[in-house]
């Protein structure tokens, strides 16, 4: 187990802070992201638009800023869904083994024998556009590592003299689950967490550069990107600072993941 410097903090306080300054956007004295200004059209970054402009005149660093809190926002949400869906299947297919065992892993086995982007792209077609539909792709494709991982965990510690000793007090099944049991996995879970926020803030801007999340005039980074694509060659700045902006914040996560993975030796 290694011993975590206040360097690999950083990234973590750049995602933070982007989130803070995401949710109390409306208190800060920026432009509303939303305002059309057909005078401001195409304008390249200058003092009044550190960003520039898009091709309807909004302020690019305000879309900037206004998005990050829908592409990390869901991006968190859909983790922390799916860590809770996993960390119950595998709580209990670890714990009572058997047929149940048996079906929730062959689910497992089933969701993980599809690409993840591809099936996430899948339900999102199925189900209306907009964020609750990503999220809930996110969290469809998302649940089986935690599941796995927590499972392995539970078996491992099921056969332990603790939990021998609950069930010779008389302990519940229940009891021993979640008062015994749960608490070892709860770290685990977090670390996973750490470990895939990366890859779900790239699908999130994935599916909302293919149209399937958030709707216009909604801002998002992938969104953004996806309206702005035709004009990279003649407004560069459009795609630029939204691209730069999702490759920072999913480099940080991922190197908070790499930090978390190695400081506690968890395998995905």
């Amino acid at each position: 187990m290694q011993t975590i410097s206040k360097w690999t903090m950083l990234p973590l306080l750049f995602v933070v802070a982007l989130f803070i300054i995401s949710v109390f956007f409306p208190l800060l004295p920026f432009q509303d992201p939303d305002r059309i200004d057909l005078d401001s059209i195409s304008k390249s970054p200058c003092m009044e638009h550190p960003f520039g402009t898009d091709s309807k005149g909004r302020d690019i660093f305000a879309r900037v800023i206004s998005g990050g809190k829908i592409s990390i926002g869901v991006a968190i949400t859909g983790a922390l869904i799916s860590a809770v869906i996993g960390f119950a299947a595998g709580l209990a297919a670890g714990y009572f083994g058997g047929t149940f065992d048996t079906v929730v892993m062959s689910i497992v086995d089933l969701v993980l024998s599809f690409p993840s982007l591809l099936l996430a792209v899948a339900i999102s077609v199925v189900l209306p556009p907009g964020i609750y539909t990503v999220t809930i792709a996110l969290a469809a494709v998302g649940w089986t590592s935690f599941a796995r991982l927590i499972r392995g965990r539970i078996m491992t510690l099921k056969d332990m003299a603790f939990v021998d000793a609950a069930r010779a007090v008389g302990c519940s099944d229940t009891r021993i689950l979640f008062l015994h049991l749960a608490p070892h996995c709860v770290p685990l879970a977090f670390v996973l967490m750490g470990i895939k926020l990366g890859g779900f803030l790239i699908t999130e801007a994935t599916l909302s550069f293919l149209g399937l999340g958030a709707q216009p005039p909604t801002a998002t980074w992938g969104s953004m990107i996806s309206a702005n694509r035709t004009y990279v060659l003649n407004a560069p700045w459009m795609v630029l600072y939204p691209g730069i902006a999702l490759s920072l914040t999913a480099l940080c996560f991922n190197l908070l993941g790499e930090t978390l993975k190695k400081r506690y030796s968890v395998e995905p």
